[in-house]
């Protein structure tokens, strides 16, 4: 039976798995502490400076670019009812109490006290019910799709509000409870398109312990603390994000002092190079990121699963772990989940061999009868661009090492780098899969939750663009739709492990895509700023826990 009632005190209480010293020459200092984790730094800051490289765009729930950073950014300034604690659980958040019904169908939220909007205005029940109706009648996006299965959002009173859901989802407190931004109904009733609704101070109104002050994008973003933050003061002040064209001049700042820390680990080699200054640490960790090679399925011979699983098998994924991260990274699991995850099942073999994936080309008729290294279709050379995003230098690298190993097999590659953007336009047009695709071979990457909430494997390879609203590659097999269903609704823990387990098993045979690898988490900082971080399982110390004091946090 399902019937389960939490509460903000019957949470577990938080507590520091790690704490990073984080910051650079130059910057305002502030309280020190020696923490326990090694390090220490300074508990308080009056400002923090934050390097990105990518385009982020308006930072709003409707606007923001990629899920790390432009999410984790977005989410300063705003809330959820829930919010995932330091072991990547959901806890209440703006939600005081949340009570699911036995048959999963009706969850009731009631709110905590005291909570309000940037502005002033109280944070109500009506608020929710709103934000439920806004995201569904919206342009598509992650927070509508996240709220397809509620039927009905209803405020009982100022501080209660019942959602009711088309089918039972397991994963609905992590999915959908512990992502979706609340908005202000005061200020978004009046916005008729959020897609194009410009930075200004009415659109800047979140609940979070922060707020976006000032907005350039492609240059900075500006945030300022709440002091009425409900769960408690922020420990930094201000926080200022400053974007870089690439890692290299992001890291090139962290050692000169312009910045104080970046929001993506650094490159393995320079991870010996900061500690060697004296003046810089490294925190590295594993996180649930994981970097792909994805197949457009609709290009023959992509839509044949014996020719994706040769590819597969032609990937030597230990190697590119060892001769581009140097091995501070995890082997990706031919069935997707990462090895650390309690959901990965142990019997899945990855394999890199590179024999079996000739005899499986051959198999398939695609020989090379001119003996020029590179095997026919239909004719015509077997020949493929691979399209790798400009900014990303590692991604660049393995790209041209894939390249390598699949012209050992016959198959020859073109390595393409184009901008993040074109990349996007390519692979994943307007951030909705039903607009189709247009790529051959693209390197991709997803960000911790596809790892941390089992239910998003479903995403990745249904064929209904609702439930495999992450379908990149168009993908589409009525077992793994089967499959996928059900694990999108089964409530028992132990049939639900059951069912992941076969689509594991499913997506190792069919090879919808390559998970080559998780790259481990490694954050340059310098120890004089600010050390009082929070760091989450699978998904790091950049989000805004490590701004939390320690009563406030989940």
């Amino acid at each position: 039976m399902f019937h389960r009632r939490i509460s903000r005190a019957a949470a577990p209480a938080a507590a520091l798995a790690a704490v990073l010293a984080l910051g650079a020459c130059g910057s305002d200092g502030g309280t020190e502490d020696a923490g326990p984790a090694g390090g220490g730094g300074a508990t308080t800051a009056e400002s923090l400076r934050i390097g990105i490289m990518s385009e982020e765009g308006n930072l709003t729930p409707h606007t923001y670019a990629t899920g790390f950073p432009g999410l984790n950014l977005t989410m300063l300034s705003y809330d959820s009812l829930m919010q995932v604690d330091e072991h990547g659980q959901p806890q209440p958040w703006l939600a005081e109490t949340v009570e699911g019904s036995a048959d999963g169908l009706t969850y009731t939220v009631g709110l905590a006290d005291g909570v309000s909007w940037h502005d002033g205005e109280p944070l109500t029940a009506e608020d929710v019910a709103f934000s439920v109706g806004y995201y569904q009648a919206g342009p598509p996006g992650r927070f509508a799709t996240a709220l397809g299965n509620v039927t009905q959002a209803v405020a009982q009173d100022g501080s209660t509000v019942v959602l009711t859901l088309a089918a039972p989802d397991p994963s609905f407190e992590l999915r959908t409870l512990a992502d979706v931004p609340i908005l202000p109904e005061h200020v978004w009733s009046a916005v008729a398109d959020p897609d194009v609704a410009p930075f200004d101070e009415s659109t800047n109104v979140g609940s979070g312990p922060y707020r976006l002050v000032e907005s350039e994008p492609g240059v900075s973003y500006s945030f300022e603390a709440n002091p009425e933050y409900f769960r408690g003061e922020p420990k930094v002040d201000e926080l200022v994000v400053v974007q870089f064209a690439d890692e290299a001049g992001a890291t090139a700042a962290l050692r000169s002092g312009e910045i104080d820390t970046m929001m993506r680990s650094i490159s393995p080699e320079q991870i010996e190079v900061l500690r060697g200054t004296g003046t810089l640490d490294v925190v590295e960790a594993p996180e649930y990121t994981t970097t792909l090679l994805v197949f457009n399925t609709a290009v023959p011979p992509f839509d044949q699963a014996e020719f994706r699983r040769a590819v597969g098998l032609a990937v030597d994924r230990q190697r590119l772990v060892d001769d581009v991260f140097l091995g501070a990274a995890v082997v990706g699991n031919a069935g997707w989940v990462h090895p650390d995850s309690p959901w990965y099942d142990d019997s899945v073999e990855t394999v890199h061999d590179p024999d079996e994936a000739a005899g499986l080309l051959d198999g398939l008729g695609l020989t090379d009868s001119d003996d020029d290294g590179v095997r026919e279709l239909d004719g015509a050379p077997l020949q493929f661009e691979l399209l790798v995003a400009s900014n990303n230098a590692l991604r660049m690298r393995l790209a041209e090492l894939i390249g390598e190993q699949l012209g050992e097999v016959g198959i020859g590659v073109t390595v393409s780098s184009v901008e993040m953007q074109t990349l996007d336009d390519a692979v994943w047009p307007g951030y909705d899969v039903a607009q189709g695709r247009n790529y051959e071979l693209a390197m991709w990457g997803w960000s911790s939750a596809s790892q941390a909430d089992i239910g998003q494997m479903a995403s990745l390879v249904a064929t209904d663009p609702v439930l495999g609203n992450l379908n990149i590659t168009g993908y589409s097999d009525p077992d793994t739709d089967a499959l996928a269903a059900q694990l999108d609704t089964e409530l028992d823990p132990a049939a639900r492990e059951g069912i992941a387990d076969q689509l594991q098993q499913r997506i190792a045979e069919e090879t919808p895509f390559v998970s080559l690898l998780h790259p481990n988490g490694a954050y340059g900082y310098n120890p004089s700023v600010f050390g009082d971080w929070v760091p989450i399982t699978g998904t790091g110390p950049m989000t805004k826990l490590s701004f939390i004091p320690d009563e406030g946090q989940p």
